[in-house]
């Protein structure tokens, strides 16, 4: 994305508004911009959110899915990120202009999510080694204006609050592999804990 370039005079404006704690928009330093939040609205989905922060518009989707644990890791569940920046976000993202960012989201979230003391995966995994959930997190960036990062944390976040898992029943067979059955009841599912899932902060330090 394109850097703002201010005039000297646009640099001492904001400095000063700062010093008094007002900005130019009527907020103060620890203000956030209005926010409205709405989870469940892709009927689709296992979990899903649109949160509009300010002129941020993010929607994401979740898709629980059986899959294979890694092998590093055979007794979780998985959760993978991905992110796309539609092209009328902001006109940087026209073209090409939006994958660099969106693959930056991608793995600053992969990270954040990465210590099982964020998210415990492990009610995820059904059959050690064999059969575990995996949680596809698909983010939309529709419109750019502001705290992108904490924007997508924060949807995330709700994303996965909202996210159903579905009840499995694990039936053994004599002499073959397990059978495992989903319950077709909507009613019968489990929800992840998401309480220590985390929030990105952006800061900037203007001045001293």
């Amino acid at each position: 994305m394109s850097n703002l370039v201010l005039s000297e005079s646009e640099k001492t404006f904001i400095l000063h508004g700062v010093e008094q704690n007002f900005r130019v928009d009527g907020r103060t330093r620890s203000d956030v911009r209005p926010m409205v939040l709405e989870t469940d609205i892709v009927s689709h989905a296992s979990g899903s959110c649109r949160l509009r922060l300010a002129n941020t518009d993010i929607l994401v989707g979740i898709k629980a899915e059986l899959e294979k644990p890694l092998p590093q890791h055979p007794d979780r569940g998985r959760i993978e990120f991905s992110v796309d920046c539609s092209a009328n976000a902001t006109p940087a993202f026209e073209g090409r202009g939006g994958d660099d960012l969106a693959a930056d989201i991608s793995r600053i979230l992969a990270s954040s999510y990465e210590s099982p003391e964020v998210l415990n995966l492990a009610p995820l995994c059904i059959l050690p080694g064999k059969t575990c959930w995996i949680l596809y997190v698909d983010i939309l960036v529709l419109e750019v204006g502001g705290n992108l990062y904490d924007a997508v944390s924060m949807a995330v976040k709700s994303a996965l609050y909202s996210t159903k898992i579905p009840v499995v029943t694990v039936s053994a067979v004599d002499g073959g592999e397990p059978e495992l059955e989903l319950s077709s009841d909507p009613y019968n599912h489990s929800r992840l804990s998401i309480q220590a899932a985390p929030l990105l902060v952006t800061m900037v330090r203007i001045g001293n």
